[in-house]
């Protein structure tokens, strides 16, 4: 008698039943790879960085963790730089990533080997998790990068800059980029601001001129995107649009004498923001 026979005259043994259940339900699931892994990394999708080309497209990203972005109390607004980098951070096929925090100084602490992406290939549905994945992993560990102790709390933006040119100059790769999330604001070189402040055009052209000697030389062919501007931790002063509107051109101006690509990109002003804790009440 064959399963089929079996199956309707009604004699189909039930563990069999269960068996072909369960044959059926696997038929369905779908074969898309499993982009945790069993400890639950939020990373595990990542390749291993020597699987990296040569010749792939390197991002460096400077979370700025000066003091104007960072407040004791855990009710206050500090910028959520993921939040502000996820929509232009591009995910791309083997790609590299290097984040790196920055305060005071030309010296940044890179990782010791870049996140590199996976192959994405495929229909666009077989690489939107894949995408997810990495972009979940990328914000991740922008949430959690933190200064190494004894660096000052003071902001060196250029500087910053500086150091990811050298580090970019010195790896490999067809293309090369730098996204910066920082409220604008250093406390340290030719830029200084002071929070709030709206700048003329005159007191823009006088800055750019100002800076010209500390101006990075080595970022040329380096595409840099700066998010975030304007947008400070609630224990300061909320800057008003037009002061932050002022200092979104004050940084396009700059990075233009630096490289030959800049997309700049302001933040809310922190009075317009909930705290985590109006956020969590909600």
């Amino acid at each position: 008698m064959t399963v089929q026979q079996a199956w309707w005259r009604g004699i189909y043994p039930p563990l069999a039943v269960a068996a072909m259940a369960t044959m059926s339900l696997s038929a369905c699931v779908s074969t898309e790879p499993n982009l945790l892994n069993a400890g639950g990394d939020s990373c595990g999708v990542m390749a291993k960085p020597t699987a990296a080309l040569p010749t792939a497209t390197i991002h460096a990203i400077l979370i700025d963790r000066s003091g104007s972005t960072e407040a004791d109390d855990p009710a206050a607004f500090v910028p959520d730089w993921a939040a502000s980098l996820r929509a232009v951070i591009p995910i791309g096929d083997g790609a590299k990533y290097l984040i790196a925090p920055f305060a005071s100084g030309r010296h940044l602490s890179w990782p010791d080997t870049p996140l590199v992406a996976p192959q994405i290939r495929g229909t666009s549905r077989k690489q939107a998790p894949i995408r997810a994945a990495v972009t979940d992993c990328l914000a991740e560990q922008m949430e959690r990068t933190v200064l190494k102790p004894g660096v000052r709390k003071r902001t060196d933006i250029l500087g910053a800059l500086y150091a990811a040119g050298t580090q970019l100059v010195s790896m490999p790769g067809t293309a090369k980029h730098i996204y910066v999330a920082t409220d604008g604001y250093p406390s340290e070189g030719c830029a200084q601001v002071k929070i709030g402040r709206e700048l003329t055009g005159d007191d823009i052209a006088r800055i750019v001129e100002g800076c010209r000697s500390e101006l990075p030389q080595n970022l040329r062919g380096i595409t840099i995107t700066i998010v975030g501007l304007g947008t400070s931790s609630s224990k300061m002063h909320a800057a008003r649009p037009g002061a932050i509107a002022s200092l979104a051109r004050l940084w396009d101006a700059l990075c233009r004498q630096m490289t030959q690509t800049c997309t700049v990109r302001t933040g809310a002003p922190t009075d317009d923001v909930p705290t985590p804790a109006a956020k969590a009440a909600g």
